[in-house]
């Protein structure tokens, strides 16, 4: 009888210690997966039907109307078409305090590879700091990765000038004529090159440029597209247009050179008529 007790309390004893961790697993704090290839990067633009992201860095000036973007990645092991998932995207601010949380549910069927999640850079919402970015699969932390908001005007900047010249030597390649006045005159080609520097400031594979031409009405008569891949030290754009007497009026002219649709340099030129 005593023994028959005794391998009862034993018994029962395990099945309290079992339920015990088994409580511990289901209510205790998320942990991080082990061997998940998940990957997040940030950048000011994501463009849907392309599944392409465009100005990636991990520093962004807070401005008003523009966002802050995370793709993640995470990893064919979790993207099985074949079952539920459910994601949970969670932004947190200066001083560990949660801005945004974003749920993402996946049903069976649904091929979807990556998540996407954005929030404001508006300084009216936002504060100035690092930030933390959390990605759960149910509940097991999958990614985790930081980034920062800086005021207006802080942060580093793709440096250019532009140089205005009449010909190259095509020896020497050394520019011949550099200046900010040309005369307008038959077979006329005014020629331009823009130095770029502080590229990496970017992780992009390649950044748009281009070079837009504006006449003494404001208007523009001439852009031309280019793509620089950022991770080249030394980086020049160029550009010609006629300065023939069909084609142009004597006075002030501008070329802006602009970066996803920001100008970066500006600088202006005169056309005067041919003595």
């Amino acid at each position: 009888m005593i023994k028959s007790i005794k391998y009862y309390v034993l018994i029962n004893g395990f099945a309290i210690i079992l339920a015990i961790l088994m409580v511990g697993m289901v209510g205790g704090c998320a942990e991080k997966r082990d061997g998940i290839p998940a990957q997040m990067t940030f950048s000011r633009f994501y463009y849907e039907k392309s599944g392409r992201q465009a100005a990636i860095s991990n520093v962004f000036e807070m401005k008003e109307g523009e966002n802050v973007v995370a793709v993640v990645d995470p990893g064919v092991s979790l993207m099985d078409p074949g079952r539920d998932r459910l994601f949970h995207i969670d932004w947190i601010g200066p001083g560990n305090r949660s801005v945004y949380l974003k749920r993402i549910d996946l049903p069976a069927g649904d091929s979807t590879g990556k998540l996407v999640s954005a929030v404001s850079l508006d300084p009216s919402k936002r504060d100035a700091g690092i930030y933390t970015v959390r990605v759960y699969y149910f509940r097991d932390l999958i990614a985790e990765k930081q980034f920062e908001m800086v005021p207006e005007g802080t942060a580093n900047h793709i440096e250019a000038d532009i140089i205005f010249y009449k010909s190259l030597d095509k020896e020497t390649g050394e520019m011949n004529g550099i200046d900010t006045v040309f005369e307008i005159r038959k077979k006329g080609i005014l020629r331009a090159r823009v130095n770029l520097r502080n590229m990496g400031i970017y992780e992009d594979d390649e950044l748009p440029f281009r070079m837009e031409w504006y006449g003494p009405d404001g208007k523009s008569f001439y852009d031309k597209k280019m793509m620089v891949n950022p991770a080249d030290t030394v980086a020049t754009l160029n550009g010609s247009v006629s300065i023939t007497p069909d084609k142009r009026q004597p006075g002030d002219y501008e070329l802006r050179v602009l970066l996803f649709d920001d100008i970066i340099v500006k600088r202006r030129f005169f056309l005067r008529s041919e003595d």
